[in-house]
């Protein structure tokens, strides 16, 4: 009897430990995925790139009871900006009912986001419905790359200034950023702005930008010719890098007609940035463009402050300028920051002043990390290090022949004496 009890009571607790798998087999499983049109299977990895489109099918079956009010969904985990951008990092079917034992597909799409870090993460697939209490997941290793090279430069920013409605014979500034998504480092950098149908371009070279890093070009002036006629123009800002890659965009420029009514406007307007970057130990130029809208020949001086606590400043050609009636010129600003400077943002102020009116501007300097100057500063201290050892054995070795020869002339001396 007691051995009947024993034998049930195993068989009862083989039941409940079974229970589990069984309701998860009457539930429903993935029959198959496939992304971009490729079969993927539970833990597979997979080779993606920043800006990829994933587009994911995904085949379920039902198991032996009809499935109520089911729904797929798909994620990518591990992205910072997710809270933002969720519709690329995230897609869901809707509910859907299946009966027992049939199959069904269905369609998500995905986004493997610009500006994700290159690391691995995970792509989840999970299947749910209204009543169990289980989920069908497949999980996917996603190792995020950078953009391939040719497409892995970005405009991020282009801004004309003062206004995108400008009169003839005005200038404008304009200021581009650019990052880079790729793998690799990208040189020789050129952005070029222009305006083709008036023949008129200006262009800023640098040397590199390295993964994941933003630039800014802002010496980018244009003057707009006199005798420009009134209407829209195409401004076009192109990125060429590599040599042989670009990227480009375009904003739209209208010029207006003589006769339309403007605002009356101060004698003199002055166009600077908003900010500059920076390396420390490096001069960069920033450009402050007088427009002397008068008459009459201005004399214009210039002052900066904000700047004597972490680098060095100087006007080019001078802090004093002559501007006739009508004409514009550009003052260029050197900006050098001292070695060892904090890196980060800087505010500093720039005065235009005239005899009839006084106009100031606030800038920002960020100064970048000098990681080179650190490299030169080690050689140096290790090539130093040397030096001194080396000078340190040439004043031991004469020190011992100062000591011998001081012996041997003694000896010398002692047997050329001559007694009396």
């Amino acid at each position: 009897m007691n051995k009947n009890k024993f034998i049930s009571a195993i068989l009862m607790v083989v039941m409940l430990v079974a229970m589990p798998a069984v309701m998860a087999q009457d539930f429903l499983t993935i029959d198959v995925v496939r992304i971009n049109g490729d079969r993927a299977e539970d833990g597979d990895i997979l080779y993606v790139e920043r800006g990829e489109e994933m587009r994911v099918r995904v085949t379920v079956e039902a198991g032996s009871e009809d499935v109520r009010n089911a729904q797929i969904q798909g994620l990518i985990s591990g992205y910072r900006y997710a809270q933002f951008e969720r519709d690329m990092v995230t897609d869901y079917t809707r509910t859907f009912n299946l009966p027992a034992g049939q199959k069904r597909s269905f369609d998500l799409n995905l986004k493997v986001p610009t500006y994700m870090d290159m690391k691995d993460v995970k792509l989840r697939i999970i299947v749910s419905d209204e009543n169990s209490p289980d989920l069908v997941t497949y999980t996917y290793q996603l190792s995020v790359h950078g953009i391939a090279e040719e497409r892995a430069l970005e405009i991020t920013d282009f801004h004309i200034s003062p206004s995108t409605t400008m009169d003839a014979g005005r200038a404008i500034s304009s200021t581009l950023r650019v990052r880079n998504h790729g793998n690799h480092r990208l040189d020789d950098v050129t952005a070029r702005i222009s305006i083709p149908a008036l023949g008129i371009s200006a262009f800023e070279t640098i040397d590199m930008i390295r993964p994941d890093e933003s630039v800014s070009f802002e010496a980018l002036v244009l003057r707009i010719p006199p005798n420009a006629l009134a209407g829209e123009y195409e401004v076009i800002a192109t990125v060429e890098f590599d040599r042989f890659h670009s990227v480009r965009e375009t904003k739209r420029l209208t010029i207006r007609a003589p006769d339309v009514p403007v605002e009356p406007e101060m004698e003199t307007t002055i166009t600077v940035p908003e900010s500059i970057q920076l390396e420390a130990g490096r001069s960069s130029i920033y450009p402050i463009l007088i427009e002397n809208k008068g008459t009459k020949a201005q004399n214009y001086v210039l002052s900066v402050s904000g700047v004597s606590d972490w680098g060095t400043s100087r006007f080019d050609p001078a802090s004093v300028v002559v501007v006739r009636g009508g004409e514009s010129q550009t003052v260029y600003l050197h900006l050098t920051p001292d070695a060892g400077t904090e890196a980060g943002d800087h505010v500093f102020r720039v005065k235009v002043q005239s005899a009839e009116e006084t106009k100031e501007f606030s800038a920002v300097a960020t100064v970048k990390e000098d990681r080179v100057a650190r490299m030169d500063l080690r050689n140096v201290l290790e090539w130093a290090l040397v030096i001194l050892v080396i000078v340190l054995i040439i004043l031991g070795l004469v020190l011992v022949f100062t000591r011998l020869r001081k012996g041997g002339k003694g000896d010398s001396e002692d047997e050329t004496q001559t007694y009396y």
